[in-house]
């Protein structure tokens, strides 16, 4: 059953406003939560500093070698292999020589990935994941706007899975669970060789969320083999032999803050449009929560009000009839000057100190 709204959360009728005012309403009312990508797997922008430009960018030499048997066939041709390549590959492949370099290089969807999703393609090469996503996958994530679970907009990638998720899907969809592969093997009671059925990875050293409603984190410093529980339930869920009750007091209790340790952000590229979102959080929600308008009562649904992600189009519909949102608009003289009530963390982006 949906909860009832309190009372100053939802205006009593719906805000009209021109298209003109709507740029304005999204720079006022609007912010991107750095907090949220930096919880997960995350790379400071100073590492990628050196990386850009060799990543995304042909030598200025011409080639004096080619590709062998592979300078036979048509460009048109070359490029559809290289689309089915594994990252990994692609990545290996742009190293072999300067012809190399540049036929992957002049491929859209390569500049598309390698632009808009740095930091994901990064966290697939430090994971070893890279080897299983080809350059249509990492590409078709990149152009999809909704998560594949609920249907809300999706800012994250969930990598066992390779799904597009939203915040709250990644936090709490058994989907996206994600447990360490000594607890899976207790509960599964699996040997050597049913694991390797199961893709794994290590978990990077980093700070990750433990509970974004009351915005923890933790240092992990140590490093876990972690696996898929849905694709581990799918596989060997008839070989349980206890209670459901049971079964989940096996469970590692590291599992929400390893769901973290195995996502990333990735931005939505709009192919109509040519336009990038990484998705805008609303500052009414925000304010609505420190007023105790909603969460006074620690309900889970005012935190994922607040933590929920929109689109630009997304944000506006929310707008029509957040009260608190509404009322900074109303504030901000038209989008120019910053509302008095306009939470901190909304104009900073970030409750936490900057890991710049």
């Amino acid at each position: 059953m949906a909860p009832t709204m309190p009372p100053g959360y939802l205006s009593a009728t719906e805000c009209y406003f021109r298209n003109e005012e709507a740029e304005a309403i999204v720079r006022t009312v609007g912010y991107h939560c750095e907090d949220y990508s930096r919880g997960m797997l995350w790379f400071p922008r100073k590492v990628h500093v050196g990386i850009r430009p060799s990543i995304a960018t042909p030598f200025q030499r011409t080639p004096t070698t080619g590709l062998g048997f592979l300078d036979r066939l048509p460009l048109e041709l070359l490029h559809d292999v290289w689309l089915r390549l594994d990252m990994r590959s692609l990545f290996n492949l742009r190293q072999v020589n300067i012809r190399a370099r540049e036929t992957v290089d002049a491929l859209n969807q390569y500049q598309l990935v390698v632009s808009y999703g740095l930091n994901l393609f990064c966290a697939l090469l430090r994971t070893q994941l890279a080897s299983g996503i080809s350059l249509s996958d990492f590409y078709d994530a990149l152009c999809k706007k909704n998560c594949a679970l609920c249907g809300e907009f999706a800012g994250f990638m969930s990598l066992l899975t390779w799904t597009r998720c939203c915040f709250a899907c990644l936090e709490k969809a058994p989907e996206l669970e994600v447990q360490s592969l000594a607890s899976v093997r207790k509960t599964f009671h699996l040997r050597k060789g049913q694991l390797a059925q199961l893709k794994s990875f290590k978990t990077l050293p980093g700070i990750y969320w433990v509970d974004s409603g009351c915005v923890l984190e933790s240092v992990r410093k140590s490093r876990t083999t972690v696996v898929s529980a849905h694709q581990a339930r799918l596989l060997f869920g008839q070989q349980l032999h206890t209670p459901a009750q049971e079964q989940e007091t096996n469970w590692d209790r590291r599992s929400s803050i390893l769901r973290y340790t195995a996502a990333c952000e990735l931005a939505y590229y709009d192919k109509s449009t040519g336009k990038v979102e990484n998705g805008i959080c609303c500052a009414g929600c925000q304010l609505a929560l420190e007023k105790r308008i909603i969460g006074s009562w620690g309900e889970d649904w005012s935190y994922e009000a607040r933590n929920k992600s929109y689109a630009r189009d997304g944000l506006l519909g929310h707008f029509r009839w957040c009260k608190q949102a509404q009322l900074l608009w109303e504030s901000s003289g038209g989008g120019k000057r910053r509302p008095p009530e306009l939470p901190a963390f909304a104009w900073r982006g970030s409750f936490f100190k900057d890991r710049e």
